[in-house]
């Protein structure tokens, strides 16, 4: 066990959990998670999937420690008018992974838990895996020590050390830009299925499996029917600081969810929580209320409804870990520290 999680076991068995829950109850807590594990995905980017036992435990820990979840309207309504109850949170998934109508939905309704699913939607109307995480998670599961780069439709060829793994990130990403840059989705399909040839990795495998698929029109529907908040993640996962962008990618966005969803929708959250100010105007003017990012700590009345703050959790994340957080024990840690560099920059 590491000495942060030695110190949170320490500070959890003192009741500091306890008396930050109540210190920091006032303070509401936006929880985010991305897809969820439907084989080795964890292991592959456990920052961002998570595995159904984890996130079983994560709900049965509110549940059982009667952590009020509300959904994620109701919060910001009570955020604002200053009534919302003790310890407050809200669930939040990005992306729309096809295993979060798979794997999240059935136990947040069994714990009957609210939650927010922030939809990207470039792949949700080609239903093809996500190009760059496919490039990625190939190159990760190969045992091949040798890629030979001959007849691939990519700028580069001659036959790559993998087991360099400097040389082998860089030709990854390479592969990932020069599909992105310079190739249609149906070109990307197939660079990605003559790359897995080459890997020996089973392509097919993964296209069968939506290990990395987002939920296709018709299971964001069935999303929607059972009741799940959906809102705006932008078309092409991507939100430059650049108005015409902003609202090209907005306006695509809806132009997907809004009829499904069947009313306007007005809520985003950032791509990769990627953010700046500058930003804002951009986002008011195209009718977005609030946007949540991808930094910790608790959400008070003053804070700006387009930079809401988020715990990511994930399957790095230790159980000790979410309970610190949760509970507001992070915060106050977070505040100490935060005054001890300010106490430290004044004696400078």
């Amino acid at each position: 066990m590491s000495l942060k999680r030695l110190f949170l076991q320490f500070s959890k068995s003192l009741g500091l959990f306890e008396l930050a829950r109540t210190m920091q109850r006032r303070g509401l807590r936006i929880v985010c998670y991305h897809g969820f594990a439907i084989d080795d995905e964890a292991l592959f980017r456990p920052k961002l999937f998570v595995l159904r036992s984890t996130f079983e435990k994560r709900l049965l820990f509110l549940a059982s420690k009667r952590f009020p979840i509300l959904s994620f309207a109701e919060a910001l309504e009570k955020l604002s008018a200053g009534t919302l109850p003790a310890g407050a949170t809200v669930i939040t998934i990005d992306d729309g992974f096809y295993s979060t109508l798979r794997y999240a939905v059935p136990l947040l309704r069994r714990f009957s838990f609210p939650a927010t699913v922030y939809v990207t939607t470039y792949y949700c109307v080609r239903n093809n895996p996500i190009f760059r995480l496919a490039i990625q998670y190939m190159f990760w599961k190969t045992l091949d020590s040798q890629l030979d780069l001959k007849g691939l439709p990519v700028p580069h060829s001659g036959i790559v050390e993998l087991v360099d793994h400097n040389i082998r990130d860089r030709i990854m990403w390479e592969i990932v830009e020069h599909g992105e840059k310079q190739l249609g989705e149906a070109q990307r399909c197939e660079l990605a299925q003559a790359l897995s040839r080459k890997l020996h990795v089973d392509y097919e495998a993964i296209v069968r499996s939506r290990a990395l698929t987002l939920m296709n029109t018709a299971e964001l529907r069935e999303l929607v029917t059972l009741g799940i908040d959906m809102q705006l993640h932008t078309h092409r996962h991507r939100l430059p600081e650049h108005t015409e962008i902003i609202r090209q990618e907005l306006n695509d966005n809806r132009a997907v969810l809004e009829p499904i969803a069947g009313r306007s929708l007005q809520h985003l959250c950032y791509p990769s929580g990627i953010w700046s100010q500058e930003i804002w105007p951009s986002l008011a003017a195209a009718g977005v209320v609030s946007a949540t990012t991808c930094d910790p700590g608790l959400n008070l009345p003053d804070t700006p409804r387009l930079a809401l703050k988020r715990f990511l959790d994930g399957e790095n994340i230790s159980q000790i870990e979410f309970e610190s957080e949760i509970s507001g024990f992070n915060d106050v840690l977070r505040t100490i520290r935060t005054f001890s560099r300010l106490l430290t920059s004044t004696r400078n």
